[in-house]
């Protein structure tokens, strides 16, 4: 009874490590839901999209955001912690000008600002800073009188690009210092990470904002003025704790390793092209799809809606005479690809918009052993199935 009894606090104190969590998977009520200790956000004006695990918020850069309401139950529980993690992922559209900034999260002072224009009193992470640039900050500010403080900021040394989606994980701990993470790789020395204030060994989080007025996602405070976020953001967790590396991978394939696209079931093997085809099929967890023929360019479209199918029509002068095959991708967020394929057969030879007497003509020229289009069935020869696939697309 007590091994039976230890493993059960064993497990509830793990499932008590998770202070907040925000899939941004539905919008309820003009809610996002936070499952963990019930901090709701309400919506102001961003939608949902395609995002890094199913659905993600959508933010338009001019006055979208999503806040917390309940501020004294957010300075109870994440507000007070002293250590622990943040991680987040997000897709930012905007490339931010000089005194500009892409707000992903942002705890602090609802309305004060610094002598830099900055906020007063915050926790934010952004991209961008006082110059045009790409950079990811993560920068803690506190302000007593005409005093700015800034005990906390780390960036990204490289530059990071729009539209494309990233994981970044913060892990911070009194014995262990502040670790940073982007796309599963701890990023630590000055090639990668820059400690503009502070180092490593710093262990500063969200109780260190001292005027703690309001939680905001897509919003933050910057060049003594409002600034909002333009993209996706998804999948925003905080641990009471600094996770480990091992655990910092396994939040990323929990997100990297969903996905998968097929082509109905009821479309044939092997497609007869006549002026075009169209196929259509399911996917999850996809924001790219892409096709191309055989080795051929890829033609890639971003996915927006979060309805399971797609529709792709492809007109026959988009396919060369002879056997090829078709193929379908699709990528999550991770850039993780999924694929699936059909064979597709044009036996419009001349390519002058009709199987006719002229193709058959042509087939017939190179009767016998051939590596050439007119091997429609792909055996290594022109032979009677050839012409029997050319005559039953006859027209």
């Amino acid at each position: 009874m007590l091994h039976i009894a230890y493993i059960v606090l064993a497990i509830s104190g793990g499932r008590g490590d998770l202070a907040s969590y925000w899939s941004f998977d539905a919008i309820e009520d003009d809610k996002i839901v936070e499952t963990a200790s019930g901090l709701h956000a309400t919506v102001h004006g961003a939608t949902l999209k395609a995002g890094a695990l199913h659905g993600g918020l959508y933010f338009d850069g001019a006055d979208d955001f999503l806040a917390v309401d309940a501020m004294p139950a957010v300075q109870k529980t994440i507000g007070s912690l002293d250590e622990g993690t943040i991680s987040a992922w997000f897709r930012f559209d905007h490339n931010p000008g000089v005194m500009d900034i892409e707000p992903i999260f942002y705890l602090g002072a609802a309305n004060q600002y610094s002598s830099f224009g900055t906020t007063a009193n915050g926790y934010e992470l952004e991209i961008g800073h006082f110059s045009a640039q790409r950079r990811l900050y993560w920068t803690l500010i506190s302000t007593e009188g005409e005093n700015t403080d800034i005990p906390l900021c780390w960036s990204t040394t490289d530059h990071i690009n729009t539209s494309r989606w990233y994981h970044v994980v913060s892990t911070v701990s009194e014995s262990e210092g502040t670790h940073v993470y982007l796309d599963n790789v701890e990023i630590f020395n000055p090639s990668e990470l820059t400690w503009n204030f502070g180092d490593e060994n710093m262990c500063r989080f969200l109780n260190d904002v001292t005027v703690q007025e309001v939680l905001w996602f897509g919003k933050g405070l910057w060049d003594n003025e409002e600034k909002f976020y333009k993209g996706v953001i998804d999948e925003v967790k905080i641990w009471n704790r600094a996770i480990t590396s091992s655990e910092v991978n396994d939040e990323y394939e929990r997100v990297a390793s969903v996905g998968a696209i097929q082509i109905d079931e009821d479309v044939a093997d092997e497609i007869i092209v006549s002026q075009g085809i169209e196929l259509a099929g399911t996917y999850d967890n996809i924001v790219e799809l892409s096709w191309r023929i055989d080795d051929g360019n890829v033609t890639a479209s971003d996915v927006e809606s979060l309805e399971p199918t797609w529709l792709l029509s492809l007109s026959g002068s988009e396919m060369l005479p002879g056997r090829h095959v078709l193929n379908i991708r699709g990528r999550n967020a991770a850039l993780r690809s999924f694929t699936d394929s059909r064979v597709v057969i044009q036996p419009d030879l001349n390519a002058d918009g009709a199987v006719n007497i002229h193709d058959l003509l042509m087939l017939i020229g190179v009767w016998g052993d051939c590596s050439c289009p007119e091997d429609f069935s792909g055996n290594g020869r022109v032979d009677v199935a050839d012409v029997l696939l050319l005559i039953g697309a006859w027209g």
